[in-house]
């Protein structure tokens, strides 16, 4: 516990602004922006956080142009191109949502999902999104800022919170029932409250501690 809070003060000014930069994709942000972020997250699913930058900022680029016009080919070979995990169907994802949450990505948002009560918010865009999970959708909504109550719970934080006792051993299962989301997430709320983190910074931590590094 001492190992993470020494972390947190070393380097909190660094957390603090990428919270900062995350908020800003929703205040200062616009709708492909907003949309771009829900490609990321979607990409990070069963890969790396690096590749699925990777992959989404190469579709950004010339003016976002594949990730708004590109067929369903056209993203798929960007997505091999950075080595996605499953990028066919990843590539069939970008293309559903788009269908669904572009353009107009910030008054869909506000006005189909509760922002104002961040689980149910997250509860709906699992409901609503090709291919979001608990982590997904967590990912996404503290990665437009809206994350302060939510935790973001992959197989790495799990290995991290099993480190620092906060979670069971048996709990580090590849994949987790919405129940089990829940408990382990309080959980991880409970330590951030304890060693006096925020919770929307505590992923990124857990990960810095792992990796040296926080990608997004």
């Amino acid at each position: 516990m001492e190992k993470i809070k020494e972390i947190y003060d070393t380097n909190k000014t660094m957390f603090e602004e990428r919270l900062s930069s995350f908020k800003k994709v929703w205040t200062q942000g616009n709708d492909i922006k907003i949309f771009a972020e829900l490609c990321y997250c979607l990409c990070t699913a069963r890969e790396k956080a690096k590749n699925a930058l990777n992959a989404v900022n190469s579709l950004s680029e010339n003016n976002y142009e594949i990730l708004i016009n590109g067929n369903k080919n056209k993203i798929d070979k960007v997505l091999c191109e950075n080595n996605i995990a499953l990028h066919p169907d990843k590539a069939d994802r970008i293309i559903k949502n788009r269908k669904i949450f572009f353009p107009n990505t910030r008054n869909i948002l506000q006005s189909k999902y509760c922002l104002d009560d961040i689980k149910k918010a997250r509860e709906e865009l699992v409901r609503d999104v090709v291919g979001f999970g608990f982590k997904e959708a967590s990912h996404f909504l503290r990665n437009i800022g809206f994350g302060c109550n939510l935790a973001i719970i992959d197989r790495h934080i799990k290995n991290q919170l099993v480190k620092y006792g906060v979670i069971a051993e048996h709990t580090k299962s590849a994949s987790i029932t919405k129940k089990q989301y829940y408990e382990i997430e309080e959980k991880m709320i409970q330590f951030a409250h304890k060693i006096k983190i925020p919770v929307d910074i505590l992923d990124m931590l857990l990960i810095y501690a792992e990796n040296k590094e926080i990608t997004k």
